[in-house]
């Protein structure tokens, strides 16, 4: 895994979100956002799901009733 700037992940042994993704949080990478800053999938904790754009999937889950929480 590549250090990248702004990330928060500390290395393959820890899984900062592990908690709450087993709690049933969903934690979802835009497609395009991926391709734009040349990531692939190794890139990336294992349990986060590659969607095909960020904000069509926050209006779909806004429109099922889901929350948008921002930190």
């Amino acid at each position: 895994m590549r250090f990248r700037r702004g990330s928060t992940n500390t290395g393959r042994g820890s899984q900062p979100y592990e908690a709450d993704v087993l709690a049933g949080v969903v934690l979802a990478q835009c497609e395009n956002s991926t391709k734009a800053y040349k990531l692939t999938k190794d890139d990336m904790l294992p349990y986060i799901s590659v969607v095909p754009t960020g904000n069509g999937k926050l209006i779909i889950r806004q429109a099922e009733g889901g929350a948008l929480v921002h930190p």
